[in-house]
C-alpha cells in the first residue's frame, strides 16, 4: 500500500494554498466601484415614461442617491457598484469630494444611500441643490468613497487629478 509520492505532495500544496488565497479573497474582496459617466442631470433627463402615468419617480434598476434628495438637478456620478452582495447590509452612505475650476478649494459631501441593493445596479450618486447649482462647472478632480456603518471604506474610485 503506496501512499502519495512526494511528487503529488510537493505539487499537490501550492494548488491547494492557491485554493485557499481564492477563496479568502472572494470571500473579504473590496468593493469595486466602476465610474463609468459623470455629468449634470435635469429633471427632464432623469423622468422615465412610468412617471408620467404615476407621478412617481421611478427608479427601475437604477439607484439614486442625492445630496439633497428633495431636489433632483445636479451633477452625477453613474457607477456600477461590483463585489459581494453580502456586505450590502453593512454599507452605510457615499463621500464625494471634489475641486471645480469656479473654487480651488476641496469640498466634501455626505450622501446618504436610499436602497442598499446597489451591487449589480447603475448607482447615480448626485451633487443637488447647493452643492452643485451651475451646470456649467465641471470637476477638475473627484474621489468617491462607499462607507460602511463603522466609517470604514468599502471602495473608492478618483480621477486621475486626484492622485496627484
Amino acid at each position: 500500500m503506496n501512499g502519495p509520492g512526494m511528487r503529488e505532495i510537493i505539487f499537490g500544496f501550492p494548488a491547494i494554498f492557491a485554493c485557499l488565497i481564492f477563496l479568502v479573497s472572494s470571500c473579504c474582496g473590496e468593493v469595486k466601484l466602476d465610474v463609468r459617466n459623470q455629468k449634470f442631470f435635469t429633471v427632464q433627463d432623469l423622468k422615465r415614461i412610468p412617471e408620467y402615468f404615476t407621478g412617481r419617480e421611478f427608479s427601475g434598476w437604477k439607484v439614486y442617491c442625492r445630496s439633497n434628495p428633495q431636489v433632483r438637478d445636479g451633477f452625477y456620478f453613474v457607477i456600477k457598484v461590483g463585489g459581494k452582495k453580502q456586505i450590502s447590509s453593512m454599507i452605510s452612505h457615499w463621500i464625494v469630494d471634489w475641486v471645480t475650476s469656479a473654487d480651488p478649494m476641496v469640498k466634501t459631501q455626505k450622501v446618504s444611500i436610499p436602497d442598499l441593493k446597489l451591487f449589480g445596479k447603475e448607482v447615480f450618486v448626485g451633487l443637488t441643490g447647493d452643492h452643485w447649482a451651475d451646470r456649467s462647472v465641471k470637476p477638475l478632480a473627484w474621489r468617491l468613497r462607499l462607507i460602511d456603518g463603522q466609517g470604514a471604506t468599502l471602495g473608492s474610485s478618483q480621477s486621475f487629478l486626484w492622485s496627484k
